[in-house]
């Protein structure tokens, strides 16, 4: 089965990009500027390294184990019980990663483009549909990342090039001015836009070329920051830190208030939330995807679909919790932030090294 379900260094790194960038990149610039100010992309760039050494960390873990997955160094190294425990805890993040992801698109989708329809029913059609491709191995899963994988990038350039002629770089200035006591919290806020890639879990075993998957992650990792703080420079220059912090969503915002010459598109805003959904679609699809596997493990399965639409409902509810968008970012966020720390970055170190040790003690 494995060796009929290989995906190559470009499908990983199309998978890093797709998976991450995606609810987050609406609303980044405005969270880090009002805690950090004028200096928010330092928080971006710092966040996308310590993103960056969780990759190493993750790659570094299967080049202890080079012929097992995921799931079979963890019950190695924790014993079956223990890293059960874990997974479980990996399932609830996954799931209010999803629920929040579901929630955030209807809200937006609503706030700008369908103000009639109900959020019930757009949580439900968009889970739905996540949930076909969600259904078939990781190969098919990177063959989607792929295909979305230069939309992402030719939505950035279009951002850029329609937003120049309204910038003002002299917003940006003067750098290294903001009190240094928001840069924790801002690390933080910017840890929730980079998450995704947990995906490298599920997927790093079933690579064609291993040695080149590392250099696979950590280019598609410094794509997604040099984004981001592009994202970030231009809504600044556009429209000045001030006004940055009273936007929610100012990448939405400077969409629709581009005139094209010749009005030959009237409802650009409609056009880029259309590409938005496709991107948000792919973040969806890889965490779907990465529920059911630990769902498969969990009740000792060989296929992950079976999980897949019993999951829908769950994720519905969960959705529905939090009363608006605010508190969705609130109480959903607090626990991704933390549960997301547990399960991409503790769970990962604590098992490198414990296999480390445990491999050394061996060979003595």
């Amino acid at each position: 089965m494995r060796e009929s379900n290989k995906i190559s260094t470009k499908q990983i790194r199309a998978l890093v990009v797709s998976t991450i960038v995606g609810v987050g990149v609406l609303s980044l610039p405005n969270e880090v500027a009002v805690l950090l100010g004028k200096d928010g992309w330092i928080a971006i760039i710092i966040g996308g390294l310590l993103m960056a050494a969780g990759i190493v960390i993750i790659n570094k873990l299967f080049d202890l184990y080079p012929d097992k997955d995921f799931f079979e160094i963890g019950e190695e190294v924790l014993g079956k019980w223990i890293f059960n425990i874990f997974l479980i805890f990996v399932f609830s993040y996954l799931v209010a990663l999803m629920s929040s992801v579901a929630r955030n698109l209807a809200e937006i989708l609503k706030a700008f483009l369908l103000e009639t329809t109900p959020t019930e029913i757009m949580i439900v059609t968009f889970v739905l549909t996540t949930s076909y491709i969600a259904r078939s191995e990781i190969q098919i899963i990177g063959r989607a990342a792929y295909l979305i994988y230069p939309v992402i990038l030719g939505f950035i350039i279009f951002l850029i090039f329609v937003s120049l002629p309204n910038s003002d770089f002299t917003n940006i200035l003067p750098v290294f001015q903001s009190s240094m006591k928001g840069l924790p919290k801002s690390i933080e806020v910017s840890f929730f836009s980079y998450l995704g890639f947990e995906i490298l879990l599920f997927s790093i075993p079933f690579t064609e070329e291993r040695k080149k998957t590392l250099k696979a992650s950590l280019t598609g990792i410094g794509i997604v920051m040099a984004m981001y703080v592009i994202i970030f420079i231009l809504c600044l220059s556009q429209y000045g830190i001030h006004h940055l912090q009273r936007q929610t969503f100012p990448t939405l915002s400077i969409i629709k208030e581009i005139d094209l010459p010749g009005y030959f598109i009237e409802n650009l805003d409609g056009l880029v939330m259309a590409i938005w959904v496709l991107i948000v679609f792919a973040t969806m699809a890889s965490t779907y995807y990465s529920a059911g596997k630990v769902l498969s493990k969990l009740f000792i399965t060989r296929d992950h679909s079976l999980f897949i639409i019993p999951l829908l409902p769950i994720v519905y509810i969960v959705s529905l919790i939090p009363q608006n968008i605010i508190e969705v970012n609130k109480q959903l966020g607090t626990f991704i932030n933390y549960s997301g720390l547990v399960s991409i970055f503790i769970l990962p170190i604590l098992i490198y090294c414990i296999g480390y040790i445990k491999l050394r003690w061996k060979r003595r």
